[in-house]
């Protein structure tokens, strides 16, 4: 057959009703001959290219292919051609605007029952780090629900995984490539037993996102890992697009696993080198005297780059003085974060023999415009005199330090100015002073402890707020942090933020703990995974353990905890939430659950004394402190319980 001659596709009615199926999907495939000569492309590639598809078969490809990816994707393509294995290429294609896109492509053959490959199926996958990827089979599934066989088909060639499920998420099929890849049995992945394959470090989250997807209908998005039958794991990307009825309703689940695992792994050897760097830049320790203490946070905007292009430092010189700085490079990531040990490093040498703060600014901007002539930076560099009653800055570009004096006034902004580093070859800089008072609180910060709310003068006010609330008050294990989460309330960092304090006030000899352990912790896990809720069971205990002054009424904890945990297991099929309180005196559990609601703790004991049923909810009732129940419309039932357990407080302090 000719590749090329539609009359000789169209001869060949199971070919033809591939490719008639194949128009239809949201995804870009491909088929070729057994020699590799593309014999077709769906609508998705010549919508991409903005070509024909006849310029695009056999060999013609090529054109479409970014220059210096052309020899590797030939190269793979020869390598399967001679070996019959599967072929995985990452190349960029050339979109109809003459813009270049990255994407992966997967090939895997079709062999007939002696083995002999007839033809070849392939699959292109957007990784353009601008772009979401298509998702195959989300938009045209309505028009797949008369064609089952089709369907089957087409998911048993595309060389990724796929597989659906019923509009309450147990899972009904699986197309070959999931059994290959976990070296699972049917039996053992049908329903809910794809939970055996996820990593322990990602189950938790995927346990909180795919439900609620089936109770909300929203489409399910998540990168995590899939253990491979040898044990290894692997990266995937996972999407899942609901599949509506006239009515609204959901009927079906449609999902797909691409396999991002070698993206992951750059992406990790990245964030190694990330946190190496973050040990380099960032100050290891801050000085810590009898009448200053200092406390710092730095908050990236990169989740997975951990460091970027904000910095802070503080030391104290042998002479007494403390030198301090804040700074933003332009830009965040691994490049911004190597220009950020420089300078501090800079910074750092020049203070020990150069005075005067707006001199130490000027060598620096000469150094960073021969080092790095094209980027700017934001700077703030300063002393606090030996005697801890003056200090004196000078700002480049920087915002402006705030100092509170009193805790019932917002803090003051000092004054400020002077071009960033970088713009001039001369440039300006002014000295400015202020003095300090007993119990002062100074603050230095990046722009990105207020620009990342829409309302930046707002955030302002709540940061001089905060600052000041901390006059005087020393008891706060980490003040930095108590200032982030008063002016973030809980709202994610756009950019790298930094926030450098320096408290004057005599510090105490007792201090809480900053490694104490918290005195409220959640837990959550899925009924159905008896694994998971033992697990969540070790570490419900080993958390009581870990608090209570002593351990005579462990036993009756753990006791009363088991119980409630084994009754959701059996009694609430669903997402179960273990929520612990030790604010107080005793640890108050509560437990939600999404099952058939319980009405009441029952006080006694059930007449058949051989029967089970009821008796955990009689030990709860009894050995508990208080006990309670309630049911929660739209969710399940919770139960309340105060354990008969005291906190032991002098584990909150530190001598």
């Amino acid at each position: 057959m000719d590749p090329s001659d539609p009359a000789a596709r169209e001869a060949d009615p199971s070919f033809a009703l591939w490719c008639a199926t194949a128009d239809t999907l949201p995804a870009m495939v491909f088929s070729a001959a057994p020699d590799g000569g593309i014999e077709f492309f769906n609508r998705r590639w010549t919508d991409f290219i903005g070509g024909d598809r006849a310029s695009a078969l056999a060999t013609g490809w090529t054109a479409f292919v970014h220059p210096e990816d052309v020899g590797a994707a030939a190269e793979g393509a020869r390598h399967s051609l001679a070996t019959g294995e599967d072929n995985l290429t990452e190349l960029r294609l050339r979109r109809a605007d003459g813009v270049y896109c990255g994407f992966l492509c997967r090939t895997a053959p079709m062999r007939d029952v002696t083995g002999k490959i007839v033809r070849w199926y392939g699959i292109a996958v957007d990784i353009d780090p601008q772009k979401q990827a298509e998702e195959a089979l989300r938009d045209r599934e309505s028009e797949l629900r008369d064609s089952e066989l089709r369907f089957l088909a087409l998911g048993e060639a595309i060389p990724v995984i796929c597989w659906t499920a019923d509009a309450g998420g147990w899972i009904d099929w699986y197309n070959r490539r999931w059994f290959e890849f976990t070296g699972q049995t049917a039996e053992e992945a049908e329903g809910w037993g794809w939970q055996a394959a996820h990593h322990p470090d990602d189950f938790l989250e995927v346990m909180r996102l795919w439900p609620h997807s089936i109770a909300t209908g929203e489409p399910f998005e998540m990168e995590f890992r899939l253990r491979r039958a040898d044990g290894v794991f692997h990266w995937f990307l996972t999407r899942v697009e609901p599949l509506r009825d006239a009515t609204g309703t959901i009927v079906r689940w449609y999902g797909s696993n691409v396999d991002i695992d070698a993206q992951k792994q750059a992406l990790e050897r990245t964030k190694r080198v990330a946190e190496a760097l973050q040990e380099v830049f960032l100050p290891k320790q801050l000085p810590q005297l009898p009448d200053v203490r200092f406390d710092a946070i730095y908050l990236p905007a990169e989740k997975d780059a951990l460091v970027g292009g904000d910095w802070f430092d503080a030391f104290e010189l042998p002479d007494g003085r403390i030198v301090f700085s804040i700074g933003d490079v332009a830009g965040h990531g691994l490049p911004a974060s190597i220009i950020v040990g420089r300078l501090r490093q800079s910074i750092f040498t020049l203070a020990c023999r150069v005075e005067d703060p707006a001199a130490i600014l000027r060598e620096t901007n000469t150094i960073l415009r021969f080092q790095e002539p094209d980027i700017f930076v934001t700077a703030l560099v300063g002393f606090v005199d030996p005697a801890h009653t003056r200090l004196t800055y000078a700002t480049a570009g920087h915002p402006p330090p705030l100092i509170a004096y009193r805790n019932h006034e917002p803090a003051q902004m000092l004054p400020y100015g002077g071009p960033p580093l970088g713009i001039v070859t001369d440039p300006d800089f002014t000295v400015h002073s202020a003095p300090i008072e007993s119990d002062t609180v100074v603050a230095l910060y990046t722009d990105g402890m207020t620009e990342f709310s829409r309302d930046i003068f707002s955030a302002e006010a709540k940061l001089r707020m905060a600052v000041a609330l901390l006059v005087g008050n020393v008891s706060i294990a980490r003040p930095a942090v108590a200032v982030q989460e008063i002016v973030f309330d809980d709202l994610p960092a756009r950019d790298d933020a930094a926030l450098l304090l320096m408290q004057f006030s005599a510090v105490e000899a007792l201090g809480p703990r900053s490694d104490a352990p918290p005195l409220e912790k959640k837990w959550r896990f899925h009924s159905s995974d008896a694994n998971t809720a033992r697990n969540s069971r070790r570490e419900i205990v080993t958390y009581l353990c870990s608090l209570a002054l002593e351990n005579e009424d462990m036993f009756t904890s753990e006791l009363i905890v088991g119980e409630i945990l084994a009754n959701t297991v059996e009694h609430a099929p669903g997402l179960v939430d273990v929520a612990i309180d030790w604010g107080g005196e005793r640890p108050v559990v509560i437990v939600r659950d999404t099952g058939p609601g319980l009405r009441y703790l029952a006080a006694t004991l059930p007449e058949d004394q051989l029967d089970e049923g009821g008796r955990g909810i009689y030990l709860i009732k009894t050995l508990a402190d208080e006990a309670s129940v309630r049911q929660i419309p739209g969710f399940g039932t919770e139960i309340r319980v105060v354990l008969p357990l005291h906190r032991n407080r002098t584990r909150d302090l530190a001598v």
